[in-house]
């Protein structure tokens, strides 16, 4: 250690320093926000997107079921 991490600090000081340290945090925090916002939205978009695509090999599909999580339609095809 210095001689400088062995003295103590003025109160005030430290608090200045972490009001200041919280501000920048919050700002960090909402551009973070923001971005997982803007993530989220086009996630929904691509999600929106891919359930309004017909089944695949069946032009004339409806779209997949609301209901389903993963908008995915199980297969008419039966597999060997």
């Amino acid at each position: 250690m210095t001689r400088d991490a062995d003295r103590w600090t003025d109160p005030a000081d430290s608090t200045v320093l972490l009001a200041a340290e919280a501000a920048v945090l919050e700002g960090r925090l909402g551009v973070l926000r923001a971005a997982i916002a803007e993530v989220d939205s086009r996630i929904h978009a691509v999600s929106e997107q891919i359930r309004r695509l017909p089944a695949a090999g069946d032009p004339e599909a409806p779209p997949a079921d609301e209901g389903s999580a993963t908008g995915l339609v199980p297969s008419r095809a039966r597999r060997p």
